[in-house]
């Protein structure tokens, strides 16, 4: 799920036992936290990606930009982190990049080498 798409498929994930992996691009730990850090309001939060990913039995891809000014790369970085142990794969932490542009010109190489491999190691 990229952005706002990881919210349901955090909820998928975190749900079902038949799901073979989860790509994260650019996902945000909860809906409210990408407004603001209180926890105030999370009663409200119906994306509460942080509880739910701790939740999954598949394999984890994230992927966020360095640059990310929607949803900074904390956001990626406190999912990846909560994400468990034997379901963690490595993360890419995008140079240079922002929220939307991660595949923009000669980086959609490597986006898809590296989704390449995360396929790949859903075999293993």
């Amino acid at each position: 799920g990229q952005s706002v798409g990881s919210g349901p498929s955090c909820y998928l994930a975190s749900r079902r036992c038949n799901v073979g992996g989860l790509v994260l691009h650019s996902p945000f730990t909860s809906g409210m936290r990408v407004l603001t850090p209180s926890r105030a309001m999370a009663c409200l939060d119906i994306f509460p990606n942080i509880d739910r990913i701790k939740k999954v039995k598949c394999p984890v891809f994230v992927i966020h930009g360095q640059k990310d000014q929607e949803v900074g790369i904390e956001h990626g970085m406190a999912l990846h982190a909560a994400v468990p142990e034997d379901c963690k794969r490595d993360p890419w932490w995008v140079r240079d990049k922002g929220h939307n542009d991660i595949c923009d010109g000669p980086d959609i190489v490597e986006y898809m080498q590296r989704m390449n491999k995360f396929v790949k190691s859903l075999d293993e």
